[in-house]
């Protein structure tokens, strides 16, 4: 369903969970945005995914690899159609929480929980070794309407010093299907294979996240 720059032979486990629009979601409480969605603006034009509406979805994901020195572990939400929709492939987005732990083991739920916490993140890497220095942080992918991959993590060019990324709600969900709600804003440029880039501006997001381990 998404397909994520890592290297094959070291991936041990990629899941993830599309939620569907609920009555909860359709009726805000707290302040709650009406939807979950992410916006943003690429070339000059303002795209918005929110779910449930036009078969999009969002749920939590996690992806993890191990290598001789620890594990790789990653939370991740995705936006994207139903996989019923013959365009699913196209025009979704991920923000991926990258975090290097030095045990062997799958942290904690409490530890993944933590990922997505309030607060300011640079941008990461889930394609470097973790023998590489700066491999935490996030990592924003989007394939566009023409099924080109673009992500911060391409390494064909690096950030700009506009670029950030905050994170400024992460509550528990009480849900079984995701572990949390999280808002938060970004900016940010990202590359497709080639090495052209892409700045995605005025970004904000309020989205399903932490896979139920």
């Amino acid at each position: 369903m998404f397909r994520l720059l890592i290297k094959p032979a070291l991936l041990l486990a990629v899941a993830i969970a599309i939620a569907s629009c609920n009555k909860d979601d359709e009726n805000p409480q707290n302040g709650d945005p009406t939807a979950f969605y992410v916006e943003f603006t690429a070339d000059g034009t303002t795209i918005r995914y929110e779910n449930g509406v036009d078969d999009y979805g969002n749920g939590p994901g996690i992806s993890t690899y191990e290598d001789s020195i620890g594990r790789l572990h990653s939370e991740f939400t995705t936006f994207i159609k139903s996989a019923l929709d013959s365009d699913y492939l196209k025009n979704n987005f991920t923000i991926q929480m990258v975090k290097f732990f030095s045990d062997t083991l799958m942290p904690p739920y409490s530890a993944s929980f933590a990922m997505f916490d309030v607060g300011t993140y640079g941008y990461g890497s889930y394609t470097l070794d973790s023998s590489t220095a700066g491999i935490d942080g996030v990592v924003i992918s989007y394939i566009d309407s023409d099924s080109t991959f673009w992500s911060s993590d391409v390494r064909n060019g690096s950030q700009e010093s506009w670029a950030n990324f905050e994170i400024t709600s992460h509550k528990a969900s009480g849900e079984t299907q995701f572990g949390g709600k999280t808002q938060g804003t970004f900016n940010c440029r990202v590359f497709n294979a080639n090495g052209e880039h892409l700045d995605l501006m005025n970004g904000s997001f309020y989205a399903r996240t932490i896979y139920p381990q």
